[in-house]
């Protein structure tokens, strides 16, 4: 009998493969043995938070003086260019 572990388990599945543990893709989990779940589950609950990962578009806030916000893309253009023809 196997029991399903989930959450943040990516920093710790080499310790859950060595306990026996085979991912469950259709789960999106990890199958353990029934023994070894009260451990598992420790493991995975001390595991480091997910780093955040930085913005693909290096998007930044911006104000415009007549009060409209708008997020502009790393080129400095935003995000609707060159519709509004704001960044033009």
């Amino acid at each position: 009998m196997t029991e399903l572990i989930t959450g943040n388990t990516y920093p710790v599945k080499d310790a859950l493969r060595a306990m026996g543990g085979t991912w469950d893709s259709r789960a999106k989990g990890w199958r353990v043995p029934a023994e070894k779940a009260a451990e598992a589950r420790e493991l995975v609950a001390g595991a480091p938070k997910a780093a955040r990962r930085p913005s693909r578009y290096r998007s930044t806030f911006t104000r415009f003086a007549g009060g409209a916000e708008v997020y502009t893309n790393s080129r400095g253009r935003c995000e609707d260019a060159p519709c509004c023809g704001c960044c033009s």
